[in-house]
């Protein structure tokens, strides 16, 4: 079973940034997690950030640990996540215009890619966070598809929230319907084993990313889990659907790397 001790924040002065540490302190307080939050220090950031930060902290009555750094906004993020053994990055991120692209267009993308735990993203304002209410699981035909299973579960189970399990693939050949069919009741099983209640559905031969987000608002999912599909620990690319997703998905994306979890045995 996954567990989630330590979750860090990087924190800018942005909607998002305040929605994300928001997000943050409610997964926090379920999980009874320590709360670290990190700023760079860069050209654009402002002389009050602590004191924002803390304005955030004290109203939702929680304890956290502050870390300034100064360098490339990316690496310093993930030397504090490799120094401290982070288990979860929480950070919002930006696919639109404005100064903020500093943190989506490179930053964002090479956290999440280059990060050793999972990566948190939320587009936009989320500051009116108040919990997950059903979390997309998807299925593809990779080996790695089902690794999510245990952060699934645990977020599952924190939230008190249902889970759509949803068999996704570009192509539409009978045997990855099969293959998919057979996952999704592995899945199924799992999961029902911890008393989580499950919806299904499916769809082949179209953007896996574009169906994802599609088929998530379809079912009011405010959460979805991918595969970065790449285990290059040093590579700042993303499998194409994951990129997408996290760029354009106004519905929070959990994206979590192969490596960094251990496949189920279960499941083998």
């Amino acid at each position: 079973m996954a567990t989630i001790n330590k979750i860090l924040v990087p924190f800018a002065n942005s909607p998002s940034a305040i929605g994300a540490l928001k997000t943050a302190i409610s997964i926090s307080k379920l999980l009874n997690s320590k709360l670290y939050i990190i700023h760079v220090v860069t050209s654009l950031s402002e002389s009050n950030i602590i004191d924002q930060i803390r304005e955030v902290c004290n109203s939702e009555n929680m304890q956290f640990t502050f870390i300034e750094r100064s360098g490339q906004i990316h690496k310093e993020i993930i030397k504090v996540e490799v120094e401290l053994s982070i288990d979860l990055i929480v950070m919002g991120a930006y696919g639109v215009s404005g100064w903020q692209q500093l943190w989506v267009g490179s930053n964002a993308f090479k956290v999440v890619s280059t990060s050793h735990c999972p990566v948190l993203t939320l587009q936009g304002d989320v500051s009116s966070f108040v919990g997950f209410s059903k979390i997309m699981l998807p299925l593809d035909d990779s080996e790695e598809t089902r690794q999510k299973i245990n952060h699934v579960k645990l977020f599952a189970k924190a939230f008190d929230t249902d889970v759509l399990i949803f068999n996704v693939s570009k192509v539409m050949k009978v045997e990855s319907r099969v293959k998919l069919a057979k996952y999704a009741h592995q899945v199924e099983e799992l999961l029902s084993k911890e008393g989580i209640k499950t919806t299904f559905d499916e769809s082949y031969g179209n953007n896996v990313a574009e169906d994802c987000i599609k088929f998530a608002q379809m079912h009011k999912c405010d959460l979805i889990t991918i595969m970065t599909e790449t285990e290059n620990t040093n590579s700042f690319f993303m499998g194409t659907y994951a990129q997408q997703l996290v760029s354009t998905s106004t519905i929070p994306v959990l994206t979590i790397h192969s490596r960094s979890v251990t496949k189920l045995q279960s499941l083998a």
